[in-house]
């Protein structure tokens, strides 16, 4: 298993792992994230945003030479204001590990990938957002040491016709 940054010419590769995780949402909440039938869109997003963010860092896990999952964080630094002290945090923005592979470790290696940022940039909070329907997650980031420190909550309004 080998962890490693990843550079412009892996949006195709990342754009194929981004697919596994697409289609878990599109399933879950249609009405919100669109269907992974085509990677391309991914690719050009890969190419053009994330790849290319300065305060952004994509790490792969391989296997072999194969990507199995990936790792998509952000450095946050926020000021003080009136409200609340300054604060940073490596936000853990996406992350996905092939379906017939999750539970052997790569995401494990994903995550301690991220927290090595964060020592090396002096953060001392690691966080990240997950959908409330994806349970098997959140017991893996649970493992892995995270707590809920913020709920969310919505409410979908709608016509009735």
């Amino acid at each position: 298993m080998k962890v490693r940054q990843a550079v412009i010419e892996d949006a195709e590769i990342v754009a194929g792992l981004i697919c596994d995780v697409q289609r878990l949402h599109a399933e879950a909440v249609p009405h919100l994230f669109k269907p992974a039938d085509d990677p391309s869109p991914f690719v050009a997003d890969c190419r053009e945003r994330i790849l290319s963010d300065p305060n952004g860092r994509l790490f792969i896990v391989e296997e072999a030479g194969e990507a199995v999952g990936y790792v998509y964080a952000r450095v946050l630094r926020q000021p003080e204001t009136a409200y609340v002290y300054a604060r940073s945090a490596v936000h853990i923005d996406q992350i996905s590990v092939k379906p017939d592979r999750q539970g052997s470790g790569y995401g494990r290696a994903l995550i301690e990938a991220v927290f090595g940022l964060a020592r090396a940039e002096d953060i001392e909070r690691v966080s990240l957002d997950t959908w409330g329907f994806n349970t098997e997650a959140h017991g893996f980031f649970h493992k892995m040491g995270f707590d809920m420190f913020l709920y969310r909550m919505d409410v979908h309004l709608k016509e009735e016709v």
